[in-house]
């Protein structure tokens, strides 16, 4: 009796094995079975993102079904997250919108996941310019963007590419250094301090760091006078 309830358990914990094993391999569907999320796709859900090359890509953004997409504006101008109680409280940015398979885990993606063709790349950087700040080189917050952080992650990487392979071009500033005080047989003097339009950069950015106060300074803490009336109050309990 004991061998065959044991006999009984094992095919059980085999059967179920093979369903386990079975319900895996159904979890991720094949691109052909999921379907494929094109733009005119909506709700893009368990869905493959389709790939394309960088030509395409260039391609794609020079021509009129992105001009009427987006309106000659930069793409997270027409995003909006779908949340409850947007004046109130933005909620944290995602993770990611596209699992390790290649499928959409939402259907509202973030700017860049929800388009077909764009991605961030160092050899279209006109896409990556429409996530920077006015005037500098240096990328908006991540929520002013709307990406995800995995996005965020590849604008930064692809930005410092771009600024190395040069098809980005930034501003170098410029400062005089002192080299006095590095080398002992230096005697020449500094040279003049740079001015662009009479301003100089000594004074937009000056040298000496802002010395921020610090958070819940140590005040009252004087230990003498602590100990001083401790004592005072010792003699009058005794």
């Amino acid at each position: 009796m004991l061998a065959t309830s044991r006999t009984i358990a094992r095919r059980l914990l085999s059967t179920s094995r093979v369903v386990c094993c079975e319900e895996k391999s159904k979890e991720v569907p094949t691109p052909e079975e999921a379907g494929w999320a094109f733009n005119q796709v909506e709700r893009k859900m368990g869905m493959y993102k389709p790939h394309h090359s960088v030509d395409e890509q260039i391609a794609y953004m020079s021509s009129r079904a992105y001009h009427d997409a987006y309106k000659g504006l930069p793409i997270y101008r027409w995003y909006k997250r779908n949340f409850k109680g947007q004046s109130i409280l933005q909620p944290p940015p995602r993770l990611f919108c596209i699992d390790k398979h290649g499928r959409f885990n939402v259907n509202n993606a973030c700017p860049v996941c929800r388009d077909e063709y764009l991605f961030f790349d160092y050899r279209n950087p006109s896409l990556i310019e429409q996530f920077l700040s006015t005037g500098t080189y240096q990328p908006i917050e991540i929520l002013k963007s709307g990406l995800c952080r995995e996005q965020y992650a590849q604008l930064q990487a692809q930005l410092i590419k771009a600024k190395e392979h040069g098809t980005i071009t930034f501003g170098v500033d410029f400062r005089n250094y002192d080299f006095r005080k590095y080398y002992a047989w230096w005697k020449a003097e500094p040279a003049e301090p740079v001015e662009r339009a009479g301003l100089r950069l000594e004074d937009i950015h000056p040298d000496p760091l802002v010395s921020f106060p610090a958070h819940k300074r140590d005040k009252g803490n004087d230990w003498d006078q602590w100990w001083l009336r401790h004592d005072k109050f010792a003699r009058k309990a005794k």
